[in-house]
């Protein structure tokens, strides 16, 4: 048997999973990373472009002092980010200049380990990702092949794109990432064997396998037994349902298969009821197992997908449409030539699907997103394309526009449009997101007591003393005194 490692993506991925990538703040970070750093995780997955968002758009926090913070209290566990390589926060192409940017920032900020995915399989692209996050500083980069189910995805598909990776020697090792939990045990012994044969020098050391059929404990441990050394899992509350395997059962799991993990549970356990602290006290769900859904597999659309599709119609009076939408999913899905059913394409999928359903013809109206990943956007797609969409798709206006990735945009162009004195991380924020967003975001900063007492305490050579702080009602309220001739000298 084997010596096996964990990765925790409480933080990250349970959090995108169970709490729709709200739940987690930074104060949460804060009381949690310490207890996670004891545990002996090979990494800890703490940040998506989606998080840095949600940081901004729903707590107003700085995702940058979030990062910080998680750093801070880790200094034996390096930190993960997960990237597709395609976009950053947006739904649309991200320039390779804000990329890199991006990429510089995060590895400032303390994040030393990459993975990078790409949907549809653009490997080269993959490799060009990997290449710029070593550049800028990134430890390890791990290359992922992205799994998921349908006439075009089968063994040797997947193999063969593994092998289009060996050849790079910016990505240090290969990973196996489910992303909508449809691995099965049968699946992953005829699967890995061949990834794994199709390499040379690189190996496939790692596995990603969502909860959501229930299968995914079962589907590790059989990935254990064949060699995969690494597997990613989650603590109760952020374990189970459409987040990833609860890592104190795996651990169990594992042992009694005879193979060896070298984690401190109690550790784990103390970050477990701390977080399961935080969903009580913010009423925020518990992931639990799931039932076996044989239907998944025919539309695998995922649950927080689903979850936000439900509450649009409900928003727009046409709840009843529900199902005839997840329905029609399946046909756009297959017309579209078989993109993978993950962000941002399972959100292009099942809007193309409400479209067409609420106007009860097939392709009468097609999104601006649909257009764009036809004319080739995030690269080509897998299988073949239904002739008559895309001829209607390149008849429109935004179908004959070029394909733009962004090359020409230039870090000089971003500080003439958002400013030359603004500090790196504020011009990426402002490039990528609504400006009313970040403005609200640095005015929640500025008006912060925590703020307010380090601009006191920062004034010029004749600053005041602080004498006391109290809080009442929320406010904080300062009493202050002059410095006398001494402190003033000292």
């Amino acid at each position: 048997m084997a010596d096996i490692n964990l990765v925790d993506v409480s933080l990250r991925d349970g959090n995108q999973s169970i709490w729709g990538a709200t739940g987690v703040t930074t104060r949460m970070v804060e009381g949690v990373t310490p207890h996670l750093d004891q545990v002996g995780y090979r990494a800890l997955e703490v940040v998506s472009s989606t998080l840095m968002a949600t940081a901004v758009r729903y707590h107003r926090e700085d995702p940058w002092e979030r990062l910080r913070a998680a750093r801070d209290r880790t200094p034996n566990t390096r930190l993960g980010f997960l990237t597709t390589g395609k976009r950053f926060i947006t739904f649309h192409r991200t320039p390779d200049a804000v990329f890199e940017l991006a990429f510089s920032l995060l590895a400032r900020n303390g994040v030393s380990r990459l993975w990078v995915i790409d949907p549809m399989h653009d490997m080269e692209g993959a490799k060009r990702t990997a290449e710029m996050a070593k550049r800028v500083g990134f430890e390890e980069v791990i290359g992922g092949i992205c799994y998921t189910t349908s006439p075009v995805h089968t063994d040797d598909y997947f193999a063969a794109k593994a092998a289009e990776l060996e050849d790079c020697p910016a990505i240090d090792g290969l990973y196996l990432k489910d992303p909508a939990g449809l691995l099965t045990p049968d699946r992953v012994k005829t699967l890995v064997p061949l990834m794994q044969s199709s390499l040379r020098q690189k190996k496939f050391e790692e596995i990603h396998s969502h909860s959501t059929t229930g299968l995914s404990p079962l589907t590790v441990l059989d990935a254990a037994d064949l060699g995969i050394h690494t597997i990613h899992c989650a603590l109760p509350p952020l374990a189970n349902g459409a987040s990833h395997p609860e890592a104190q059962q795996l651990v169990r799991n594992l042992r009694a298969r005879g193979h060896t993990v070298d984690v401190d549970l109690d550790a784990m356990a103390r970050a477990s009821a701390y977080l399961q602290r935080q969903a009580k006290i913010k009423r925020l769900p518990v992931g639990a197992p799931n039932e076996y859904d044989e239907a998944y597999y025919r539309h695998t659309i995922p649950g927080g997908v689903q979850s936000t599709t439900r509450r649009q119609l409900t928003e727009i009076r046409r709840p009843e449409l529900f199902d005839a939408v997840i329905e029609e999913s399946v046909q756009v899905r297959e017309d579209l030539g078989w993109p993978i059913v993950m962000t941002p394409f399972a959100q292009y999928i099942v809007a193309q699907a409400t479209l067409n359903v609420i106007s009860g013809e097939r392709y009468k109206q097609i999104s601006d997103e649909v257009i764009d990943l036809l004319r080739g956007d995030f690269g080509p797609l897998p299988g073949p394309v239904d002739p008559d969409l895309m001829d209607r798709a390149m008849a429109t206006k935004r179908g004959q526009q070029p394909v733009n990735d962004g090359g020409d945009v230039t870090i000089g162009d971003l500080r003439q449009r958002f400013g030359a004195t603004i500090s790196d991380e504020e011009l990426l924020l402002r490039a990528v997101m609504p400006a009313e967003q970040v403005d609200g975001m640095y005015a929640a900063k500025a008006s912060s007591p925590v703020s307010s007492l380090k601009k006191l305490l920062s004034l010029a050579e004749d600053r005041p003393t602080l004498h006391s702080v109290s809080v009442s009602d929320g406010t904080t309220k300062f009493s202050l005194e002059r410095p006398t001739a001494q402190e003033a000298a000292r």
